[in-house]
C-alpha cells in the first residue's frame, strides 16, 4: 500500500512538474535554459511596483544592465537591444526586470526616455506619437555609432511597441533587425483601456487627476473613439500595410490586459511568416500578467530571448506570475 501511494504521489509530481512546463508550437527544440537562468535572483526592484516607485525618486537611473555605453556586442549577439518604455513610464520602471536577463545572456542594452510634456522626469511618453517615434532616432543612431553595428533589435511596451514599430516601417527600417512588442497598443484601445491605467497608477500616488491639466496628447490618439477617424499615427502606421519587408515582428499579448482593450489591438494584422502574434496563456496558462507586470514575467523574458536568438531555441519553463506585482524572483 505504501509503494502505491510513493508511486502515485511521484506520478502526481511529475504530472504538475510537466504542466508548467507546456511545449510552443513547431518547438523542434528540446534544450531546457541553464539553471542559472531560471533561478538567478534578479536584484533589486524586480517588479514593477518597485522599479516604478524609485523612478519617482530617482527618473534618471538606468536600469539594471542597461546603457554601458562601452559595450562591445559578441559575434553571437551582434544587434544590440533598444528597449522602449510605454506611456506614463520610463526607462528604469518599465525594463528593470528584462533588461539585467538580457544583459546576463550578452545583450548590449539600452534604454531611453522619451516624450515628455507633464514637466515630471518620471512621467513619460505623453508626448504626440509621431514626436515621440522620431525621438527614437538619435537614440538609436548613438547605440549604433557606439557598438560599431548595423542594427538593432527594438523591444516596446505598451506605447513603446507601437511608437518601435512606426520608427522601424516609417523612419528608419534599414537599421532594424525586429520589433518586439510587449501588450503594445499596435492598434487604438477602448477609452476605459487609458482609463484604467490611469486608476492603477494613482496606487502609487500620483495625482492622475491634477495631470489631466496637462497636456498629454499620447493618452487621446491612443484611445479608439470610433466613429472618428483614427489618429494620424495609427493612419501612418497601419494605414499601408503594418508591416515593411525584411523585418520582423513579434507581439506578446495577454488576455488580462487591462489597459489595451481588448487585448487582441495588440497583434499586428497581417505580414505572413515574418509576423509572430503570441497569446502569453498559450504558451503558460499560469501567467497572470497583465499591462503592467509583462515586461516583469519571467515567461515573457524567455520567449523575448528565444526571439532575439532564433539559432539558439529553449525550451520555455513556465512559472506562475501575479498580476501588478508578478514574481520574477522564484527560486523553486
Amino acid at each position: 500500500m505504501k509503494t502505491a501511494l510513493r508511486l502515485l504521489a511521484a506520478l502526481t509530481t511529475v504530472l504538475f512538474v510537466a504542466a508548467l512546463i507546456p511545449a510552443q508550437a513547431n518547438a523542434a527544440w528540446v534544450k531546457p535554459w541553464p539553471h542559472d537562468i531560471r533561478y538567478a535572483p534578479l536584484g533589486e526592484d524586480s517588479s514593477f511596483p518597485a522599479a516604478y516607485g524609485k523612478s519617482i525618486l530617482q527618473p534618471d537611473k538606468n536600469p539594471m544592465g542597461a546603457n554601458d555605453w562601452g559595450c562591445d556586442p559578441s559575434s553571437k549577439h551582434p544587434n544590440p537591444v533598444v528597449l522602449v518604455h510605454g506611456t506614463w513610464e520610463n526607462a528604469y520602471g518599465n525594463w528593470n526586470g528584462l533588461s539585467p536577463i538580457l544583459e546576463d545572456q550578452g545583450y548590449c542594452v539600452y534604454a531611453l526616455n522619451y516624450g515628455n510634456t507633464t514637466g515630471l522626469k518620471f512621467l513619460n511618453g505623453t508626448d504626440d506619437m509621431i514626436v515621440s517615434a522620431n525621438q527614437i532616432a538619435p537614440f538609436v543612431d548613438r547605440v549604433l555609432a557606439s557598438t560599431g553595428a548595423s542594427k538593432v533589435d527594438l523591444i516596446g511596451h505598451s506605447q513603446g511597441g507601437a511608437i518601435a514599430r512606426y520608427y522601424a516601417n516609417l523612419i528608419a527600417p534599414s537599421k532594424v533587425n525586429q520589433v518586439i512588442g510587449l501588450a503594445p497598443s499596435n492598434h487604438a484601445t477602448t477609452l476605459s483601456g487609458i482609463t484604467e491605467l490611469g486608476k492603477t497608477l494613482r496606487l502609487f500616488g500620483l495625482a492622475m487627476d491634477l495631470l489631466e491639466l496637462v497636456k498629454m496628447p499620447a493618452a487621446q490618439q491612443q484611445a479608439d473613439k470610433s466613429p472618428e477617424p483614427q489618429s494620424p499615427f495609427y493612419q501612418q502606421v497601419n494605414g499601408n500595410g503594418e508591416t515593411v519587408p525584411g523585418i520582423k515582428y513579434t507581439v506578446i499579448a495577454t488576455q488580462y490586459d487591462e489597459v489595451v482593450t481588448p487585448w487582441r489591438q495588440a497583434f499586428i494584422n497581417g505580414g505572413g511568416p515574418q509576423v509572430d502574434n503570441i497569446h502569453l496563456q498559450d504558451v503558460c496558462s499560469i501567467d497572470k500578467s497583465e499591462h503592467l507586470s509583462i515586461a516583469y514575467s519571467k515567461n515573457v523574458a524567455q520567449i523575448v530571448l528565444n526571439k532575439l536568438d532564433p539559432s539558439d531555441q529553449h525550451r520555455i519553463w513556465c512559472f506562475a506570475q501575479a498580476p501588478i506585482f508578478g514574481n520574477t524572483q522564484l527560486v523553486g
